[in-house]
Parts: C-alpha cells; sequence; structure tokens
C-alpha cells in the first residue's frame, strides 16, 4: 500500500496557484484541501501568494540579465511578461486585490509588494539603483509597457505609496529629506 506524503504549506501553497491557473478568474481558491490547516485567514494566504509572484517575477529578471543583453529595459519588460505568462492566475488574482482589496492589510500588503516590484523591475532594467520612489515610478513605466504589449485589461493601481516605514530613524530621514 502506497503512503502519500503529508501535506505542507508549501504544497498546499502549490495546489492553490495550480487551482489559480486553472480557473483563471481572479479569485483566491480558499476550498483547496488544506487550506484552513496550514493559512490563518486570507490575509496569510494572500501575503503567500505576493510572495510567490515576487519571487516568479524576480527569477525573471535574473534569468532575463543572464547573458547581459544589450537592452536592459527590454529584458525588464520581457521578464514580466514572462512572469504573468508564467503565473497568469496569479496575476489576474493580484489584479483583482489591486483593484478591490477586501481589507485594509490586504491593500497595504498589494501595495507594499507591488512598490517593490517596480523598483526590482527599475532596478534590473539599469535604470535605478535604490528601491525608491524614483525607482518605483519607472518601474511602474516599465510594467505599463509590459502590460500594453500583452494587452491587459487589468492596469495596476495608478499610484501605490511607499509603505510607511515606523521607527526614530524614518522620522530624522523625513526630517532630513522634507
Amino acid at each position: 500500500m502506497k503512503t502519500h506524503p503529508s501535506p505542507t504549506r508549501a504544497s498546499v501553497l502549490h495546489a492553490v496557484i495550480e487551482e489559480m491557473q486553472a480557473r483563471n478568474d481572479g479569485r483566491i481558491p480558499t476550498d483547496v484541501d488544506g487550506v484552513d490547516a496550514f493559512f490563518h485567514d486570507t490575509e496569510d494566504l494572500t501575503d503567500a501568494l505576493l510572495l510567490r509572484w515576487h519571487t516568479q517575477l524576480t527569477a525573471s529578471l535574473e534569468g532575463g540579465l543572464v547573458g547581459d543583453p544589450e537592452d536592459r529595459q527590454e529584458a525588464a519588460v520581457e521578464a514580466w511578461r514572462q512572469a504573468a505568462q508564467t503565473y497568469r492566475g496569479v496575476r489576474r488574482v493580484i489584479d483583482e486585490l489591486a483593484a478591490h482589496p477586501p481589507t485594509e492589510a490586504i491593500a497595504h500588503a498589494v501595495r507594499a509588494t507591488t512598490y517593490n516590484d517596480w523598483a526590482a523591475m527599475a532596478v534590473a532594467a539599469g535604470l535605478a539603483s535604490d528601491f525608491d520612489r524614483a525607482a518605483s515610478r519607472v518601474g511602474q513605466a516599465l510594467e505599463l509597457e509590459a502590460r500594453r504589449r500583452d494587452d491587459l485589461v487589468s492596469p495596476p493601481p495608478a499610484e501605490v505609496a511607499r509603505p510607511q516605514q515606523c521607527g526614530a530613524l524614518a522620522r530624522f530621514k523625513k526630517m532630513l529629506v522634507g
């Protein structure tokens, strides 16, 4: 008799992503076996999905730069397109969550991930050297170009604010920068 391996958080997340890919309806499938056992709530599952998307995008960006392409901006745009194609169901869910976040925590998580995605694209394209507001604006333009090429109807949010920093260092930076 063959025994089946016990489910893990990773295997359940994989099953959720497979279901998202199959459904491609912009909704998180919470009816997958094990979701309740390994994820505290929809926010926890959303965080895991956002991390998986960001990891996929980062891997695509790094893969696009392996051959040291002459046009790094083009490589960044194509990397986003490749990641969006590979994870089309996940990307659709993220777009839906950006447009209609069910909670403020999910809205914040989507904004923070989007900000980091855009900055990573700008850095990969050689148009920025830091994950800052300027880099996120440049990266946003790169994503919009990728979406234009793929004729995706769900645009990203118009502006994604940098996640708020807390503490004395953040207040000091604000005093210095203005």
